[in-house]
């Protein structure tokens, strides 16, 4: 979708991807020539987010030379949303998370991609990465997650309160209902000083500058239904015997200022992976949306991690740098 001023990478073939449940996938994918591609990186976004957001991250990783996947999940951006009222976030289980990744595994980075794989992603992308990631031991040779959600904040409420009230509200018929005080808010209205995901405004704006142009891609807050999920899902990726099944080399990036997951939860993880490195950065939550500084210190991680050197990479196309 074209955005004033934020085009995407050039290069792009869009796809609709359609799953057994009915449930229409968007996806997107840059594949440069193999003689050219290093590789290609599944780009997995976290919740609310959509391909768009991510053309700046897109273009770094296409001047890197590395080919790229991504798509928005099911009951976000413009694949199936779950209700006719569009902004509630609902998963029944993230199962039904697993079954999308997988089937952009299997039907565009099979068919479309070149190897090796790496999987970059963020937030409750990497909650699902975890699980693909032990179901699918030698599918990526590396797999690099900032902030990912392993523990969310709750405040509030202690954990165990909101876990709580998330279990009995879906028990008791709630599943579908916005949680407490979601359904007053508006994404569309959402100001930079009440962001709480990055301290880069001109990154904010041009998140804002997406919605305004097409408000399909907004999100407001989750069902008690999903609440519920992610509770279950983040109590399994962050057990000791699951998080030690995993085989391939994970890099943690940690936000230290994060408002929406505990930070602490990624250390504890790191140490129960048998390949598992951590770093943490002065950044708020989205850390690929974060400033000039932090962005490069973020890089700096990804790309010995992956195997690169600056003499791989490529001239980044003009649209990569619009935004910066």
């Amino acid at each position: 979708m074209a955005v004033p001023g934020y085009p995407a990478p050039p290069g792009a073939v869009a796809e609709w991807l359609t799953l057994a449940d009915g449930v229409n996938l968007r996806t997107a994918r840059w594949i440069l020539p193999a003689s050219e591609a290093h590789g290609t990186v599944v780009l997995i976004q976290g919740r609310t987010e959509f391909i768009e957001k991510y053309f700046e991250v897109v273009g770094e990783l296409l001047a890197r030379g590395l080919s790229v996947i991504t798509f928005d999940w099911r009951g976000q951006g413009l694949s199936t949303r779950a209700f006719p009222e569009t902004l509630k976030g609902h998963v029944a289980d993230f199962s039904e998370f697993d079954a999308d990744l997988a089937a952009v595994m299997s039907k565009i980075v099979h068919e479309h991609g070149t190897k090796p794989y790496h999987a970059l992603a963020h937030s409750m992308g990497g909650n699902v990465l975890l699980r693909y990631l032990h179901d699918n031991p030698h599918e990526f040779e590396r797999a690099v997650l900032t902030a990912p959600m392993l523990a969310i904040k709750t405040a509030p409420y202690p954990e165990w309160v909101a876990r709580s009230l998330a279990v009995g509200s879906a028990m008791a018929g709630g599943r579908n209902a916005f949680v407490f005080g979601g359904a007053a808010q508006s994404p569309l209205e959402l100001t930079f000083e009440t962001n709480g995901v990055t301290s880069d405004v001109r990154r904010f704006e041009r998140f804002m500058s997406c919605l305004k142009a097409e408000p399909k891609l907004a999100l407001g807050a989750p069902t008690f239904g999903w609440l519920e999920a992610a509770f279950r899902s983040m109590h399994l990726v962050a057990s000791e015997d699951f998080a030690q099944a995993i085989e391939t080399p994970v890099l943690l990036i940690g936000a230290a200022h994060d408002q929406i997951v505990v930070p602490g939860a990624d250390l504890m993880l790191v140490k129960r992976i048998k390949r598992g490195m951590y770093v943490m950065l002065k950044a708020e939550h989205e850390i690929m949306m974060e400033s000039d500084e932090i962005r490069r210190a973020f890089w700096a991680c990804f790309d010995p991690f992956v195997g690169l050197t600056n003499s791989a990479y490529r001239t980044a196309p003009k649209a990569s740098s619009t935004a910066a």
